[in-house]
């Protein structure tokens, strides 16, 4: 650019062109829009995403009339996506950190949602909320650099198991997991498939989520590279969960995924 007297200025040029390049193929982009895709006006503090927090919701099916719950719902991010596109649902956010519940106090403020969403402060681990109470519950697991569970990465077995408490059945569950999590996801969901399918063959349980597991005969399998768009729709189980499919996404400078389940049999019927 010196060389042929050549300036760009790289805070607001008039024009920006993005080049993709492999062994295969050239990718040439241009941005129809000067702002992100992810920018929203009802949003005072930002926190995951919009447009990943939009796509998970997308994922839960909510129906009219449907309880919805994030867990760890840090600024409700996820919870203010979903109450601005189906509206007539009811919302709940959880979360520990009193910063956190602060600041998604204000942003559903902001967004004039007072009367969707509720907030309560209380573990994920052990949440004040009757059984099967909700019909989908949707939670980005954290794992940035100031909240992330990955310096204990052993609670999650009890945070699924907590989800799957408040879970009703035919329900979704719908996770974000960075790669570490969701390696250990899918050590979880195996364990669980091979006590499954040592209580069978030892005629102590007839586990019908086992059954449907391997109906077809053929076992679950890691999830592999971020690129493809639809990773898995194996019938992996975890108790009464049977996972639908998992999602690689770009989160920018990290991957992560995004994983799907089902409840089919009430916690006490598995």
């Amino acid at each position: 650019m010196k060389q042929c007297g050549w300036w760009a200025d790289l805070r607001d040029p008039d024009l920006e062109i993005f080049l993709h390049l492999n062994d295969v193929h050239c990718v040439v982009g241009i941005p129809l829009f000067r702002l992100p895709l992810a920018n929203r006006e009802y949003i005072k503090t930002a926190g995951l995403r919009s447009t990943i927090a939009w796509a998970m919701a997308s994922l839960a099916e909510i129906s009219v009339g449907a309880f919805v719950l994030d867990p760890m719902c840090g600024l409700g991010t996820i919870l203010l996506e979903a109450a601005k596109e189906w509206p007539e649902a009811c919302y709940w956010g959880a979360d520990i950190s009193d910063s956190q519940l602060e600041g998604a106090d204000v942003n559903i403020k902001t967004a004039g949602l007072m009367d969707k969403i509720e907030l309560l402060k209380a573990s994920v681990k052990a949440l004040p909320l009757p059984s099967e109470s909700f019909d989908a519950v949707i939670s980005d697991i954290p794992f940035g650099k100031k909240f992330k569970i990955t310096k204990n990465i052993e609670v999650l077995p009890d945070i699924l198991q907590e989800m799957e408490r408040l879970l009703r059945v035919g329900g979704a569950i719908v996770l974000l997991l960075s790669h570490d999590l969701h390696k250990r996801m899918d050590d979880i969901t195996k364990c669980a498939d091979h006590d499954s399918r040592d209580a069978i063959s030892d005629g102590t349980s007839e586990s019908t989520t086992a059954e449907a597991l391997h109906a077809d005969g053929n076992s679950s399998s890691p999830v592999k590279g971020v690129e493809e768009s639809f990773l898995s729709s194996r019938q992996t189980c975890f108790g009464s969960l049977v996972l639908e499919g998992a999602y690689g996404v770009s989160l920018g400078k990290t991957d992560a995924f995004i994983y799907k389940y089902k409840k089919i049999s009430a916690a006490g019927n598995q």
